[in-house]
């Protein structure tokens, strides 16, 4: 179809450019051959006279014009997947639907599992397929990459409607027969002892929550292991006597299965909220909204003491 002389389909392809502003890329998430990929760019510098995606160096990176282009074109495509699928109302049981959500491994232990328990009682031809967190986990649903984000509320995006889904604190977690573990563990021990922290992400490798709490209380850790993922953290202090700050929640988990101990930070720190965000053009889309009271409701049937 095209619209003013512009084949619609090229705005598909325009959106992944600009985003990835990476032909190979761009071809790839599209599943279209390089050529194709070029051929498509081509008719677009033709049509908006402009070349939209120039090299510097070895990357390519945004005219002028395609700055202006880029929001627009990724509201306009989100809009236009959200008015199709409100096209008809949700029929959990006989609906056909992948939902994405970008959550950590942390969420994914705590949540997601019973999330997807219920929603294969309640719509059985459904799935759900979660990504890990980026550098930039909030611009995924302002680029309409995923249906939800579950995120600590600090890293939620003002611009897109959200809920709180529940609360939870930091403990410290040690090895069981750590000299510590009978606690109370003093700032002086904590300060002493080996830590293992999370970072995610990929070039920034953002700090956690933690080590932001760390830094304000005007002291830095010693370091022995990092990784990226929360349910890794565990099995590197089996053995030990390294100390890790982890979630409640998650702590409480791994605790069930291996010998670990779970003691009371010697410093106090806000809780933890996390919540739940998309896209405010997704709206009234009828199988996201149902899937968001879902989880709302998984959430809120966790430990009533601590769910928000």
């Amino acid at each position: 179809m095209r619209f003013h002389g512009l084949d619609l389909n090229l705005l598909v392809v325009l959106d992944m450019l600009l985003a990835e502003q990476n032909i190979t890329r761009t071809g790839e998430r599209l599943h279209l051959s390089q050529p194709a990929t070029s051929a498509a760019l081509s008719r677009l510098r033709d049509y908006f006279e402009d070349d939209l995606l120039v090299q510097v160096g070895r990357r390519m990176v945004r005219t002028p014009m395609a700055e202006t282009l880029a929001q627009p074109i990724r509201d306009l495509l989100i809009q236009m997947r959200s008015t199709l699928e409100n096209r008809s109302r949700f029929q959990p049981d006989l609906a056909r639907r992948n939902f994405t959500l970008m959550a950590s491994d942390y969420v994914g232990m705590v949540l997601l599992p019973e999330v997807s328990r219920r929603l294969n009682t309640l719509a059985p031809s459904c799935s759900i397929e979660q990504f890990l967190p980026t550098d930039e986990a909030a611009l995924e649903i302002e680029r309409g990459h995923v249906d939800f984000l579950v995120l600590p509320d600090k890293n939620i995006l003002k611009e897109h409607p959200c809920v709180a889904l529940f609360s939870d604190e930091y403990v410290c977690v040690m090895c069981k027969d750590h000299p510590a573990a009978n606690g109370p563990l003093s700032m002086d021990d904590y300060k002493a002892l080996g830590h293992v922290l999370v970072r995610w992400g990929g070039e920034h490798r953002a700090p956690m929550a933690d080590e932001w709490f760390a830094r304000s209380f005007g002291f830095t850790r010693r370091v022995e292991v990092t990784t990226n993922t929360f349910n890794s953290v565990p099995p590197f202090l089996i053995g030990t006597l390294r100390v890790a700050t982890m979630h409640r929640r998650l702590a409480e988990r791994w605790a069930q299965y291996l010998p670990l101990r779970i003691v009371s930070a010697p410093w106090t720190a806000p809780p933890l909220t996390m919540s739940m965000q998309w896209n405010k053009y997704q709206q009234l889309d009828p199988g996201l909204a149902w899937l968001r009271n879902l989880i709302i409701e998984t959430s809120a049937s966790m430990d009533p003491d601590q769910a928000s």
